[in-house]
């Protein structure tokens, strides 16, 4: 992952699961359940898989923050 730790809430963790790879390809974003400053559950990334087998770096592309 990028070291991105923006915290999602059940909506945002919806729309971050599936993304477009650096390969080209694209994958899978996991997430993990936190407690956010306010009480809430909220939602950080913690992993990615990319589901093709391509030569290349796989990362996610994410939206640049306040998207």
């Amino acid at each position: 992952m990028t070291g991105d730790t923006a915290l999602l809430d059940s909506i945002g963790r919806d729309a971050d699961r599936v993304v477009l790879c650096r390969c080209g390809g694209f994958g899978r974003v996991t997430h993990e359940a936190v407690s956010g400053p306010d009480g809430t559950e909220r939602y950080v990334r913690s992993g990615f898989t990319c589901t093709w087998q391509r030569p290349g770096p796989h990362e996610p592309r994410l939206a640049p923050r306040g998207v």
